[in-house]
């Protein structure tokens, strides 16, 4: 029999989102962000970049009207 070891799980940093300027939710959730991020708080850190990620913003096509 071999002895076989798994290796250990590394920490993979995800892309950090960006939000969107102007927007109060995204505002509030990167401020909550760098809080958590002082803090040393892992969970709340991902949670805020949860929340910007899947904040969602209309596209400027959105709203166009074609004339015809």
């Amino acid at each position: 029999m071999s002895d076989t070891a798994t290796a250990p799980a590394l920490h993979v940093p995800l892309l950090q989102p960006v939000g969107v300027e102007g927007c109060a939710i995204c505002t509030a959730a990167t401020t909550a962000r760098a809080s958590a991020r002082k803090l040393g708080s892992i969970v709340s850190e991902r949670a805020a970049d949860e929340t910007i990620r899947q904040h969602p913003h209309r596209r400027s096509t959105d709203s166009r009207v074609t004339e015809r």
